[in-house]
């Protein structure tokens, strides 16, 4: 579908760099993109160097920890200090890391505050301490030991 113009990207979603290396043996299209949980708190450090490695865009699903990470203390703090929502310090956390977030709103406000990301930065220092934090908002499971 690729070569025929149907589609313009080829994507994957939960590939750990096993699934990728499999898929790279006999693939003739590298994936564009490997859609991940990725979040503060669960950022897959092993899947997120591999896709880089690979040129693999890193699409992160949950980026808001399905809503968890939204009453963080640290975060919360952070979203005072640059009076700003905690959606939009985890969205723009996301963006500075170089991953693409795919937030979930059905809310027209929110669907609207989740766009307003690019008038501000988080700096250093506060993007370290994003880093950091405990993960308390995984939702999804092991690709590995998925039921389907």
């Amino acid at each position: 579908l690729l070569h025929e113009g149907y589609v313009r990207a080829i994507g994957v979603s939960n590939f750990l760099p096993k699934h990728l290396k499999a898929l790279l043996k006999s693939a003739e299209v590298v994936p564009m993109i490997d859609q991940i949980e990725f979040h503060p708190g669960w950022m897959q450090p092993e899947t997120v160097s591999f896709c880089e490695e690979h040129g693999i865009l890193v699409e992160a699903w949950s980026p808001l920890g399905s809503g968890k990470l939204l009453s963080d203390p640290a975060l919360v703090a952070l979203a005072e200090k640059y009076n700003r929502s905690t959606a939009q310090i985890c969205l723009r956390w996301c963006l500075q890391k170089g991953k693409l977030p795919l937030p979930k709103s059905t809310t027209p406000s929110r669907i609207e505050e989740n766009l307003r990301l690019f008038d501000f930065q988080i700096s250093k220092e506060d993007s370290d301490l994003i880093d950091g934090l405990a993960c308390v908002g995984r939702t999804g499971s092991d690709p590995d030991n998925a039921k389907f």
